[in-house]
C-alpha cells in the first residue's frame, strides 16, 4: 500500500511537471523531447532484461498504438495550453470508462450492475467538473483532455495486442522511439521544427526532472503491483491525481477551488472504482 500511495504521489507530481512545461515549450516539443528523454531508460531495462522477442502479427496493433499515441501526447499537452489544471485533468478519469466500453464493444466483456453504475457517476463527475460554468459547453481544455482519455483508452486494447506477439520491453521501446519520430514528423509538416525544438534550451532541467519523476512513479508502480491487484492502484492514481490538480491548481497557479470540482472529482473516483469492482481488478 506504501508503494500504491508513492506511485500515486509520483503521477501527481509528473503531471504538475508536464503542466509547467507546457507554459514554456510548444506541445508538439515536449512530445519529441520527453519521450527522447524516457527512450535511454527503457533501452536500458530491455537490455537488462534481454528479452527482445518479436512475432509475425506484432506489428499492425503496435503501429496502430504508437500513431495513437501522437496524437494523445500532443492532446495532453494542448489541454493544458487552453484550460487550467483543475479541469483538465480529472478528465483522464474518463479512461477506464472508456476501456470498459471499447473492452464490451470489441472484445465481448459486458458490463455489469455495478460498472454500470460507475459509468454514470464517471460522467456525472466529468460533467460537474468539466462543463463551463453556467453553461452546456466543455472547458476547450477538458474537451482535448477527454479525447485524450479516449485515445489512451483505445491504446490499451492495442497494446494488448500486441504484447500477445512481443516482448513487453520491446513494445516499450517501440512506443517510445515511435512517439518521438512522430512527434519529429508533425513537427516538420507544421514547420518551424528546428525553433520548436530548440526551446529545449533553458528547460533541459526541467524536462530531465520530468523524465526522473516519470520514470521513478512507474518503478514504485511496478513494484506496488507485485502485492496489490492493478485496478486498486489504478482507481487511487486517479483519485489522488484528480483531487491533487483541484489542490495544487489553487495552490500553485491561482486557480479557483470550488465546491462542484471537489464533487465531481469524488463523484469520477467513486465511478472508477465500482467499473473496476465489476471486472474483478479491485479485490
Amino acid at each position: 500500500m506504501a508503494f500504491a500511495v508513492a506511485a500515486a504521489v509520483g503521477w501527481a507530481l509528473f503531471d504538475l511537471a508536464r503542466r509547467g512545461l507546457a507554459d514554456r515549450m510548444g506541445a508538439w516539443a515536449l512530445v519529441v523531447w520527453l519521450t527522447l528523454g524516457a527512450l535511454p531508460l527503457v533501452g536500458a531495462s530491455a537490455v537488462a532484461a534481454g528479452d527482445w522477442r518479436v512475432t509475425p502479427g506484432y506489428w499492425t496493433p503496435a503501429v496502430a498504438s504508437v500513431l495513437l499515441n501522437v496524437g494523445a501526447n500532443f492532446g495532453y499537452f494542448r489541454a493544458f495550453q487552453l484550460s487550467p489544471i483543475s479541469v483538465t485533468l480529472p478528465m483522464l478519469t474518463f479512461t477506464p470508462l472508456f476501456a470498459s466500453l471499447l473492452g464490451a464493444a470489441f472484445l465481448g466483456e459486458p458490463l455489469g450492475p455495478r460498472a454500470t453504475a460507475g459509468a454514470a457517476l464517471v460522467v456525472a463527475g466529468g460533467l460537474a467538473v468539466g462543463l463551463r460554468q453556467g453553461g452546456l459547453r466543455f472547458e476547450a481544455g477538458s474537451a482535448w483532455m477527454l479525447a485524450v482519455a479516449f485515445l489512451w483508452s483505445a491504446t490499451l486494447l492495442l497494446d494488448k495486442r500486441a504484447l500477445a506477439f512481443a516482448s513487453p520491453y520491446l513494445h516499450a521501446v517501440v512506443l517510445n522511439a515511435g512517439v518521438a519520430l512522430g512527434g519529429a514528423g508533425a513537427l516538420v509538416l507544421a514547420g518551424g521544427a528546428r525553433r520548436e525544438l530548440a526551446s529545449v534550451r533553458g528547460n533541459a532541467g526541467r524536462l530531465a526532472l520530468a523524465v526522473a519523476i516519470g520514470a521513478a512513479a512507474l518503478v514504485v508502480q511496478l513494484l506496488a503491483l507485485r502485492a496489490l491487484p492493478m485496478g486498486g492502484i489504478e482507481t487511487l492514481k486517479r483519485g489522488v491525481g484528480g483531487f491533487s490538480a483541484v489542490l495544487l491548481g489553487r495552490l500553485l497557479f491561482a486557480e479557483p477551488l470550488t465546491l462542484r470540482k471537489v464533487a465531481g472529482v469524488a463523484l469520477m473516483t467513486a465511478g472508477v472504482a465500482l467499473l473496476l469492482l465489476d471486472g474483478g481488478w479491485v479485490r
